[in-house]
């Protein structure tokens, strides 16, 4: 069963009051295998929220990530009866396994092993993966052992498949999907058994914006969501 994030949208016709909104901000982190679109997905975020439409010749200027990656977003949203500024702040490790070994840039093990120390909190985690790829989608076993300790009881997450414009190559199922959220949502019980944050699931394409919008709605109530659980 997925479990809603509980974000009121009935009042979205409301127009939004920039000077009486409610500033929060939040830390987001992106994890999967390299090439699924985590960079990518942060990027276009930034892009779209400013206005701006991503095209192919952005998308295949993105490079991969090899350090921990920085992108800041700050949205409006009205959420329920209220208006908020959320600044979104995103952390993106590279999606190179230790394991595999690649001399041309870090690996996510010997990043975290950097920076873990200076990772105080994370509001949301994106567990990312590549609706043409079954491998990127079983891989998330992976990730979820890889970020259990910076995870907190308030911690949200939301299963995020990318390149849903590519109808015709899709590998992964709604039920592929549905048992993946489950499962991801069985093991942060079991990592942390006082854990009481929301889950949820979305799909996207990069390319076209489809679900770009309500993935940064969601990412900001999430975050609100979580900031109220433990201050």
């Amino acid at each position: 069963m997925t479990v809603s994030l509980n974000i009121d949208r009935t009042d979205l016709h409301v127009p939004y009051n920039k000077a009486m909104s409610e500033k929060v901000s939040g830390y987001v982190m992106l994890v999967g295998n390299g090439a699924v679109g985590k960079t990518t997905v942060s990027k276009v975020l930034a892009l779209t929220n400013q206005g701006d439409q991503p095209s192919q010749e952005i998308l295949n200027g993105i490079r991969k990530t090899n350090n921990l990656e920085y992108e800041f977003v700050t949205t409006h949203q009205q959420i329920g009866d209220k208006d908020y500024s959320v600044t979104l702040q995103f952390l993106i490790p590279p999606g190179q396994k230790k394991a595999d070994g690649d001399a041309t840039g870090r690996s996510f093990e010997e990043v975290m092993d950097i920076f873990r120390p200076t990772i105080h909190r994370l509001d949301v985690v994106l567990f990312t993966y590549d609706m043409t790829s079954m491998a990127s989608f079983h891989d998330l076993v992976y990730w979820i052992d890889g970020v259990g300790d910076l995870l907190n009881d308030a911690s949200h997450f939301i299963l995020l498949g990318t390149h849903l414009d590519r109808e015709n190559d899709l590998e992964i199922t709604r039920g592929d999907i549905e048992e993946g959220l489950e499962y991801l949502a069985g093991e942060m019980r079991t990592m942390r058994p006082s854990w009481k944050g929301n889950f949820a699931r979305l799909e996207v394409s990069n390319l076209t914006g489809e679900n770009l919008d309500s993935l940064l709605f969601y990412l900001a109530g999430s975050v609100i969501s979580s900031r109220n659980m433990i201050p």
